[in-house]
Order: structure tokens, then C-alpha cells, then sequence
């Protein structure tokens, strides 16, 4: 009998069989021994064939459209541009990635000349249907470009554009707000990294930045009828004694996920770090605590998702395929997104704006130029990780590293995968997740998948 080629993770008393397309199958140590035997038996066969780890003559067109499945995102097209209004931010946040500038610092908005040339590159895109999303620094730092951008792309038509803003919400207003809901810019993500006493500490404002972010979700949910608020929260060292705290002002708002996101030795950080930074091993146990937390909380019957552990059983289940650029191998980098700055210039990816490295064009070359540029093209065959270590791990099905990242921590965009952040914590939930499926978790965590929009 003939196998793919799998990995073996061992769960408790049984063996999960994992292939490099992310199909699995979990036996006992006795079935294990047959298939290295090569006697697995009919019914252990069958069991095999149906997961696509023997391969047979029934199975092999399916085992081929596992593989385009996988790298479906390779031919589809950015789906994600970023387009920042302004590169000033009002906040001094110690881990601020885009090293954002002052408030009162000149020449870092995007000016309504360049934004027009900016949409007009997106335009000659083959896609129909994709997102732009307002980033920065702090993009209602510069709201009057994104009200002329907005004006300018529904005059274009032709395509059907998804509005999204990331912003800190501290200079919004209800002028702003009602526009925003007229004009259909409901998407809105920010940032929340716990209650006051962390928030504050994390992300500095004067007069404090916790009450305006808090008072704005509401109001924005409440007042203004936003459904989608996304929420993010940046793990910083100070952060870490106080996971139960956070998941619980999140489940005191009424949000219903969390986002701890670990921090990177990224922008700001690089000089910041031995004060805000930690080891992948601090941050494993408070992201294990924090997932036990939301756990507990919806076998309570207040339900709340943690979303890293989420994008893994998405992964696992075979939910979705390049949901997430930073999970997609290659990762989605000048493949799903793409990031324009308010000089015109263009970079691979949202982090990848940090890095002069990262550049791929500028908006006055023709699309297909800067997507086939020789920086884009690296970076897609970097993230593919032919060639790593990476392809002999266990995980490699549902796992990709960021060139980006590593080029911030360790000085060169192949990572050294032993010391490398992203590697560390995501072996570990990997772990958790797979030991979780096997436990009395399941039932939480098929209800999670039940609940996200991705099925």
C-alpha cells in the first residue's frame, strides 16, 4: 500500500496522522503499528483512503484539489489594499509597528492628488470585489482624504469595494460617525489591550485613551447601528499577569472575541523592548489562560472566541484556506494585500510597511509591474517555506512563517526557526488546540466554528 507522506503528533493515547495538505486522522498506537507495517487492514484502509493518507486510484483527483484548495490564493488577486491617510497618530504607543509621527509633524498625510492616483492603480485590478482599508498612524487624523477617496471610487464604479477603517477612535466624533454610516464605512476595527490600568499604560494619550475607546464601541454600536467592530489587543509585558482581567472587560463590553496579539521586536518596539518585551515562553501560558477563560465563559452560556485559537481550528477542520494572510502558506504578502503610504509608494503587506526591504512599486507603475515586481516575487517565494525546515514540521499544513517579522528580530527575512517568536507560539497552540479536540473542550470548540462567519 502506498502513503502520502504524514506526520505523526502524538495526543494522550493516540497518534494523529497529519499530511502536508492538512488532512488527518487519529488512531490507536496498535493501528499505527500496521500502517508502518504496511497491513493496516480493510476497515483501518478505508479510514485512510477517505482522509487521503493511502493513496489510491479513487482518491487522487481528490488529493489533487486538496493541494489547489491549499494554494488557491495564488491566483485570485490582492483582496486587501491598505491605504494610509496619514502617518501621524495622536497616541505614543511604546509598540507602535508603523513608528507613527506626532500630531503636529508635517508632510506625512496623503494629499488628495496622490490618493486619486492610488485608487486608479487599485482600479486595474482583475478583481471585482475587494476591500480597502484605512489605516495609518491614525487615518481620522486625515478623515478629509478618505471622505475624497471614498467620493472618487463610487464616481469610478465598476467595482465592488468592502470599506474598512483600523483606528484608535479617539478622534471620533458624531459628525464623523453619521457620515461614515451614510457613506457605508461600517467596518471598523480598534484596539483594546485590557481595562484602564493596562490600556492606558500601553497605549499612552493625554487624558488617558481607555474611556474614549470604550465609550466609542458602545456609542458606535448603540448610537450609530455598527455591527461589525472589530477588536483587537496588543500583548505587551505588562499585559501578561492579567489575562482573566482582559477577557473580562471584553465580556463586560458585550464582545464577543478576543485578539491577543503578540508584540513584535517591530518599528517602535526595536527601542522599547526591554521594557514592553518578553520571551515566546512568557506569552504562551497568559494566551493559554486566555483561551481557558473564554472557554469557561461560553460553556457558561456567555460565549466568547479567542481568535488565534479559532483561525487554528479553521485550519484544522478545513474551514477555510488562505483566511488569514499570516497563516497561508505562501503567506498572503503582495499576494491578498498590500499596503499604499502616503508618498504613493507600495509595500508587500500592512507589517511590511515598516521595512524599506518590503517595498514592491509606487502607484505610478502599471499594476501588474509592481506584482510581479522582483521584491514581490521574493517575498512570495520566501513565505513558501520550499526549502525550510518548516516543510519537515508536523504543522507545516496549517502554518507559514512572516519574512517581515523576521527580518525585524533576527535581521534577515529566512527565519532561524528554532529562536524564532511566530514558530514558538504557534507550534504551542497548535498543541493546545489538538490536545483541546481530545478533551472536554470539543464541544466548545466545534460551537466556536458553528459561530464564525466562515463556514
Amino acid at each position: 500500500m502506498q502513503f502520502a507522506k504524514y506526520f505523526t503528533h502524538r495526543v494522550g493515547n493516540r497518534f494523529v496522522l497529519i499530511t502536508d495538505t492538512g488532512n488527518w486522522v487519529d488512531v490507536s498506537k496498535s493501528e499505527l503499528e500496521r500502517i508502518k507495517a504496511g497491513k493496516p487492514g480493510p476497515e483501518l484502509e478505508k479510514k485512510l483512503e477517505e482522509k487521503r493518507i493511502a493513496i489510491t486510484d479513487s482518491n487522487k483527483r481528490a488529493m489533487q484539489e486538496d493541494y489547489s484548495k491549499m494554494y488557491s490564493h495564488l491566483t485570485h488577486g490582492v483582496s486587501l489594499h491598505i491605504v494610509n491617510p496619514s502617518m501621524r497618530c495622536n497616541h505614543s504607543c511604546p509598540y507602535c509597528y508603523a513608528e507613527a509621527h506626532p500630531m503636529k509633524s508635517k508632510g506625512f498625510d496623503l494629499d488628495e492628488k496622490t490618493a486619486k492616483k492610488i485608487i486608479d492603480f487599485i482600479w486595474e485590478t482583475k478583481r471585482k470585489n475587494f476591500v480597502i482599508e484605512f489605516q495609518g498612524g491614525e487615518p481620522l487624523a486625515n478623515f478629509e482624504v478618505i471622505q475624497f477617496i471614498m467620493d472618487y471610487a463610487k464616481k469610478k464604479g465598476k467595482k465592488n469595494v468592502h470599506w474598512r477603517m483600523v483606528s484608535n477612535l479617539s478622534l471620533m466624533d458624531e459628525t464623523i460617525a453619521s457620515w461614515m454610516k451614510k457613506n457605508g464605512l461600517l467596518d471598523i476595527c480598534t484596539s483594546l489591550d485590557g481595562p484602564a490600568k493596562i490600556h492606558n499604560k500601553n497605549r499612552p494619550l493625554e487624558g488617558g485613551s481607555h474611556a474614549k475607546v470604550v465609550h466609542w464601541i458602545d456609542s458606535l454600536r448603540k448610537d450609530f447601528g455598527f455591527e461589525n467592530i472589530g477588536v483587537l489587543c496588543t500583548v505587551t509585558k505588562h499585559s501578561l499577569p492579567y489575562a482573566d482581567e482582559i477577557v473580562q472587560q471584553y465580556l463586560d463590553l458585550g464582545l464577543h472575541d478576543i485578539t491577543p496579539v503578540p508584540i513584535r521586536k517591530i518599528g517602535r518596539a526595536r527601542e522599547t523592548w526591554s521594557s514592553i518585551g518578553y520571551e515566546p515562553g512568557e506569552y504562551i501560558p497568559f494566551w493559554e489562560e486566555t483561551v481557558n477563560k473564554c472557554i469557561e465563559s461560553t460553556k457558561q452560556g456567555t460565549p466568547i472566541t479567542e481568535q488565534f485559537a479559532l483561525m487554528v481550528l479553521q485550519k484544522v477542520y478545513g474551514r477555510r484556506t488562505a483566511f488569514h494572510t499570516c497563516f497561508s502558506k505562501p503567506c498572503g504578502a503582495a499576494l491578498m494585500q498590500a499596503s499604499y503610504q502616503p508618498d504613493g509608494s507600495i509595500y508587500t503587506c500592512d507589517e511590511g510597511k515598516a521595512c524599506e526591504l518590503f517595498k514592491i512599486g509606487d502607484v505610478s507603475q502599471k499594476y501588474s509591474e509592481v506584482f510581479t515586481s522582483p521584491n514581490a516575487l521574493n517575498m512570495v517565494s520566501l513565505s513558501s517555506s520550499l526549502g525550510l525546515l518548516c516543510n519537515e514540521c508536523k504543522w507545516t499544513a496549517f502554518c507559514s512563517f512572516c519574512p517581515v517579522m523576521a527580518y525585524a528580530s533576527e535581521g534577515s527575512p529566512i527565519p532561524v526557526l528554532y529562536k524564532n517568536a511566530d514558530c514558538v507560539i504557534r507550534k504551542a497552540q497548535f498543541e493546545f488546540v489538538f490536545k483541546g479536540i481530545f478533551s472536554g473542550n470539543k464541544p466548545v470548540f466545534e460551537q466556536w466554528l458553528g459561530a464564525s462567519k466562515d463556514l
